[in-house]
């Protein structure tokens, strides 16, 4: 089954948005979540389109989500430089 077969299979079950979402963002023994597969999936396939290698873990996505999380500055702090560009 593919990612996009699970939504419709989701949905066909009558599970609400707000059900998708808490499937999706499940975290079972500190392992990526649906939702970090379906990202790290969905931005190789973008980066392959784009002629770069996909190389996007799940465990690279569920990194950088948690890294935002901890700060509302990203996931540099004030002490760091910020990005070039910024």
């Amino acid at each position: 089954m593919g990612w996009t077969e699970l939504i419709d299979t989701f949905a066909a079950a009558g599970l609400s948005k707000t059900e998708v979402d808490r499937v999706l963002d499940a975290e079972i023994e500190a392992a990526p979540t649906l939702r970090d597969w379906l990202t790290s999936h969905m931005a190789n396939e973008l980066m392959r389109s784009l002629g770069m290698p996909g190389r996007q873990s799940p465990e690279d996505v569920r990194r950088v989500r948690l890294g935002l999380a901890s700060s509302a500055q990203g996931t540099w702090t004030s002490a760091d430089k910020p990005p070039r560009g910024n």
